[in-house]
């Protein structure tokens, strides 16, 4: 799943706040994803019509109230105002309309809005209507699929009609015209005034009450969590406080567990059913909820908490240096991308009549290699984006496609680099893997520098922060996939088995399938040349066909592990 990034500007904060949950930051919250957890979106749209509210209410037994009911109007919402002197443009709605909108609620259609029982009859948006209260009972459409409707309107003209439920006549039903609201402010990302404080959070389930327990609505609060990672034991810790055990690091457990003992902390299940037998029942929740830990950056604290040292990264000087550095870090995205794809291959490949449990072990290992390798291939050309669109802006020369592959690799931050080789996956290789991709170390810490860089909006497009935002965070990624792959791999490494393994040595260049892994290889980068030299994103022509032709290297790749010899990439 690709991340999502902040428009918001206050999720913009320079750092990550110590004690704060990662939910506090928009790039990882939950409410990212929909319908969200950190607020009801309904309550966003019960406001969508500027000077109403609308309840979505579904119900079978009542058919009456069931519908989008109008419950209130609001004449001091914002969008019936005149629009200030810093209102952006695009967030302007036409004035004749909301000039007649104002009059309509002030005067007496307000007034007849105001007494009866309203509820939502059509919607017009477009020159298309979608009647949602039919003249029949059962033509009534229940409140969350007309909710689903609304959360589908585009912005812009929309009319509605109302109808009074029990009236008849011309009392019965009131036309207005308006837009659809804009619910965040385009330019700073702020959400509109009108909604007051806790109004979007209002129908959310509240914390240490009986409905902590088995709550199963959509809409629960960000701050009851569900799968954590266990606290690491004193002397069992890295330097920046991670667990030294990589599996301890990477095994989810359930926060509710009844059972909190450290040596009683065994992985979630994958159901809530079967979990639920071990966990806290209502009357315990009420009894023990100081026994819960809190939870920060996904990891449970029981003792005073003692934030990880933050790491500020120094800007490059102009546009020129960070070119330099940037030309640097493509090439070694390229050189530990064919040490990945070397690696891979001397993982037994599980189609070869691989017995049981080795090849959903190997299935695992190669997988996730070619995952991390995917990824490295995507940073080598988000690199590139970052050259070309410098160049566009006129910040440097033209530089061209960066796809030569560094001699040399970062390893652990004040250590010397390492030279690139291709080597089997031993034990020590993935250890070196894993310096690679260590956070704040190896080349997470070598784009701390090019954020740092890109944050200068004065200076750089507001844009390309973004790009190096998604490359540090793949990196922190890559370096916990490292980190499962050595957890399956330590019952091996401990009784020095390498049954998992092909020993690979770079086959001949005279070697057929060799020559034929070559040829692909340097296909590929011709094309991936050809589309970064184009310096256009929308540009897919020349990446589908270096994609297309991965598949024959691939190929390749599998035919010369069969023979013990790996692709001898230049």
């Amino acid at each position: 799943m690709n991340r999502i990034f902040p428009r918001n500007l206050t999720a913009h904060a320079a750092m990550q706040i110590a004690g704060n949950p990662v939910t506090t930051r928009l790039e990882s919250g939950v409410s990212n994803c929909f319908p969200g957890l950190e607020f009801d979106h309904r309550n966003l749209d019960r406001r969508f019509f500027p000077g109403l509210i609308f309840e979505f209410v579904t119900t079978n037994n009542t058919p009456d109230r069931t519908g989008a009911h109008l419950t209130a109007t609001d004449l001091t919402d914002e969008a019936l105002a005149p629009p200030g002197p810093n209102t952006a443009a695009a967030d302007q709605s036409d004035e004749n309309t909301r000039q007649q909108l104002a009059l309509k609620l002030a005067g007496s259609v307000g007034k007849q809005l105001r007494t009866g029982n309203w509820f939502l009859e059509s919607i017009t948006q477009s020159g298309k209507t979608i009647v949602v209260d039919g003249d029949a009972a059962n033509a009534r459409l229940p409140g969350i699929t007309i909710w689903r409707l609304v959360r589908a309107l585009e912005k812009g003209p929309v009319s509605i009609l109302l109808k009074n439920r029990g009236a008849s006549g011309a009392a019965s039903h009131v036309q207005l015209d308006g837009w659809r609201r804009t619910y965040t402010d385009s330019t700073t990302g702020v959400i509109d005034p009108s909604y007051a404080a806790g109004e979007l959070t209002q129908s959310l389930c509240s914390p240490w009450m009986h409905d902590f327990r088995d709550c199963a609505c959509f809409y629960w609060a960000s701050n009851h969590p569900d799968i954590v990672l266990a606290e690491p034991q004193p002397g069992d810790t890295l330097p920046d406080g991670s667990p030294a055990d990589p599996v301890a690091a990477g095994t989810p457990i359930d926060w509710l567990r009844s059972d909190r003992s450290p040596d009683r902390t065994g992985a979630a299940l994958d159901t809530e059913r079967k979990n639920r037998g071990a966990q806290m029942d209502h009357y315990e929740i009420n009894e023990r909820w100081q026994d819960l830990a809190i939870v920060l950056l996904g990891e449970e604290v029981t003792r005073t908490y003692q934030p990880r040292p933050i790491e500020t990264a120094t800007s490059f000087a102009n546009p020129a240096e960070l070119t330099t550095n940037l030309v640097k870090l493509a090439g070694v995205e390229h050189a530990v991308m064919l040490e990945y794809l070397y690696a891979r291959y001397s993982v037994l490949n599980p189609a070869n009549h691989t017995p049981q449990p080795l090849r959903d072990d190997v299935t695992f290992i190669r997988h996730e290699m070619l995952m991390i390798a995917v990824s490295e291939m995507r940073h080598l050309r988000w690199v590139n984006q970052l050259l070309w669109e410098l160049e566009h802006a006129g910040l440097i020369a033209a530089t061209g496609p960066v796809l030569d592959a560094a001699a040399k690799i970062p390893t652990q931050k004040g250590q010397p680099d390492r030279v690139r080789e291709l080597l089997p996956l031993t034990s020590d290789r993935l250890d070196q893997f894993i310096q690679v991709e260590q956070p704040s170390g190896g080349l997470d810490g070598q784009y701390a520098r090019v954020l740092a860089t890109l944050r200068d909006t004065t200076t750089y497009p507001p844009h390309l922060q973004e790009l190096a935002e998604r490359i540090i965070g793949d990196g922190v990624q890559h370096f916990s996939r490292f980190r499962q792959i050595r957890a399956v791999l330590q019952p091996y490494f401990q009784k020095k088995s390498t049954s998992y393994l092909v020993n690979l040595t770079p086959a001949p260049d005279t070697d057929a399938n060799a020559k034929k892994a070559l040829t692909e290889y340097k296909n590929i980068l011709d094309q991936l040349r050809l589309a970064y030299a184009q310096g256009d994103a929308e540009d897919f022509s020349h990446i589908a066909a270096a994609r297309a032709t991965m598949f024959a290297l691939e190929d390749a790749g599998n035919a010369l592990a069969a023979a013990k010899l790996g692709i001898p990439f230049p």
